[in-house]
């Protein structure tokens, strides 16, 4: 089966699992793909909200709930203009009644594919450590990684990939499996999966 016409992969997993990367490596990979991270609509808010409505976490906001959600069907439209478009989500969500919200929102035609990536605890302290990108984001990682394995209703909601020992490479070809996205989908100049 090969991508439909609006298609969401929404990538779960502890905070420094490997989620941003793999969504960049998916969407260079995929005609048509495109990353909507949400982090940046909390960013957009926060100046705004919280002088008035202080929040520990953006999610907390109803707000931001609903930004993310139709900025999700605001760019499947923009993109469906030019023909097969795939949008790649790299978001934790450990809140259950955040995510029915948010999915709640979605317009219900779209193809929605929610992918978590699970981490064993010392692999996810290594990559936490050793990221060089956001190293300010340390300390947050590790005191949320318990949070998110606790959450039982991801193991429910999502299909699981367990990315402990995979490389990127074979983190991505997991998520391209679980999200049925072909060979066909893939852009011309790389090499087919093994």
């Amino acid at each position: 089966m090969s991508a439909t016409r609006r298609h969401i992969v929404w990538l779960n997993g502890a905070f420094g699992a490997g989620k941003t990367t793999a969504a960049r490596i998916l969407a260079a990979e995929i005609p048509g793909a495109v990353i909507v991270d949400p982090e940046e609509i909390g960013t957009l808010l926060r100046p705004v909200l919280q002088p008035v409505a202080p929040v520990r976490d953006f999610q907390e906001w109803p707000a931001w709930r609903q930004i993310v959600a139709a900025t999700l069907n605001a760019v499947l439209r923009e993109l469906a203009e030019g023909g097969p478009s795939l949008v790649i989500v790299p978001q934790t969500v450990i809140v259950e009644e955040y995510w029915s919200e948010i999915i709640s929102d979605l317009d219900p035609s779209v193809r929605l594919t929610p992918v978590a990536l699970h981490i064993d605890s010392d692999e996810h302290r290594r990559r936490a450590t050793d990221d060089t990108e956001e190293p300010g984001a340390l300390r947050w990682r590790l005191g949320r990684f318990a949070s998110f394995r606790e959450a039982e209703w991801i193991r429910r909601e999502f299909i699981g990939i367990d990315v402990s020992t995979l490389s990127r490479d074979a983190t991505v070809a997991a998520i391209r499996a679980s999200a049925y996205l072909s060979a066909a989908d893939r852009r011309s100049s790389t090499p087919p999966m093994i």
